[in-house]
């Protein structure tokens, strides 16, 4: 320790505080006996030969008893200090003998160390299957690219048409996945991915799904979309919204099986806009439930690759959160195995003044959605 920084140490501050806990009550006491008598200076420069190695005496002994004290808290410092230079894996050891203060810091610390762990381990995980999407249509592309390079112009149109529309495909595909990095990347980084929030009729936003969904769908999986005679309006940005209505939408008609049924209905309740996303699909697990939203999960992989909707990324539910989360609202999942799921979002409505033929169309009521789901 270099010699200015010795006075800024704890055991100095210490064995000084304690020292002058001892010396004012002496000094307390020589006012108070010699104060009547006006002999307080002359007293006390008679006794000073004996004040001195008093207060050196104190100073000795409080310096030994701050260092006794810090003793705990020295070898918690050393062994935070070896975990620098170890694995990130490795704890701090307790004892159930140690001082309490000292003992829930080395706690604290091992909690501390959990979370960083975990967080590292979701990184890797993260930047793993992040490099595992990228390379599986670079190398796609790379492989096309190299086959037109070398049949040059003898390559024959059908091969040729194949060969662009896979690069093509592909490279629309690493566009995808790089939008989808950006927002989570923008979120991540407490910035806003919301471009513009305006009073919108969610009405619309669902009818724009609708119109998508309906010309993709397979003929035969059933679509319906319920929705109210009477505005929903809430503030918004209408093509986050979109996107997330139409990925919630089109998860469902993957989940579904030929002769199944997807339905997605639209409802105001207590100020608060409901849409549910409901197929009659194969389902998830509770333990898939609830990583569903992570990045880069999938429930069933090969469910994900259809040629419909083209190679999905893992990633549209957790943007679909948090887009959601930025709008205020929350997405519940409530599903089970071979009978289908069922995503319900949430958000929360603008107050708008409306005219009195809008007040008399009230939105359907959930008894109502029920009914007209089960026709």
């Amino acid at each position: 320790m270099d010699k200015a920084g010795w006075s800024k140490t704890l055991q100095f501050r210490m064995t000084l505080a304690m020292t002058l806990s001892g010396l004012v009550p002496i000094f307390g006491c020589h006012i108070i006996m010699f104060g009547a008598s006006h002999d307080i200076i002359p007293t006390f420069m008679s006794l000073l030969p004996w004040y001195l190695p008093l207060a050196a005496l104190l100073i000795a002994v409080n310096w030994f008893l701050a260092k006794l004290i810090l003793k705990p808290i020295n070898r918690l410092i050393q062994s935070a200090t070896q975990l620098a230079s170890m694995d990130i894996r490795t704890r701090l050891e307790t004892d159930a003998d140690e001082s309490t203060e000292t003992l829930e810091l080395r706690k604290s610390f091992n909690k501390l160390l959990n979370r960083l762990e975990e967080s590292l381990n979701s990184q890797c995980q993260f930047v793993a299957d992040a490099s595992h999407e990228l390379r599986t249509p670079l190398t796609s592309i790379q492989g096309y690219t190299k086959l037109l390079m070398r049949r040059g112009d003898n390559i024959d149109a059908s091969l040729l048409s194949e060969a662009l529309q896979t690069v093509t495909d592909e490279s629309g595909r690493l566009i995808r996945l790089v939008s989808d990095l950006l927002q989570l990347a923008r979120a991540d980084a407490g910035q806003s991915i919301i471009a513009q929030k305006e009073i919108i009729d969610l009405r619309d936003v669902v009818r724009s799904v609708e119109d998508t969904v309906t010309m993709v769908a397979p003929e035969q999986v059933e679509v319906q979309f319920i929705i109210p005679k009477s505005p929903v309006w809430i503030d918004a940005d209408m093509d986050k919204l979109k996107q997330v209505f139409l990925n919630l939408s089109n998860n469902a008609v993957k989940a579904t099986q030929a002769g199944g049924k997807v339905t997605v209905t639209l409802r105001a309740s207590n100020e608060t806009a409901i849409i549910r996303v409901i197929d009659t699909g194969i389902g998830i697990a509770p333990a898939d439930q609830q990583r569903i939203f992570d990045r880069f999960y999938r429930v069933e992989r090969s469910r994900t690759r259809s040629k419909l909707y083209g190679g999905g990324t893992g990633l549209g539910l957790a943007i679909a959160l948090t887009i959601i989360k930025a709008h205020g609202g929350s997405i519940e999942l409530e599903s089970e195995l071979n009978k289908g799921s069922t995503f319900t979002v949430k958000l929360p409505m603008a107050k708008v003044e409306t005219d009195d033929d809008d007040k008399d169309a009230m939105p359907f009521s959930e008894a109502e959605d029920e009914a007209r789901i089960a026709e």
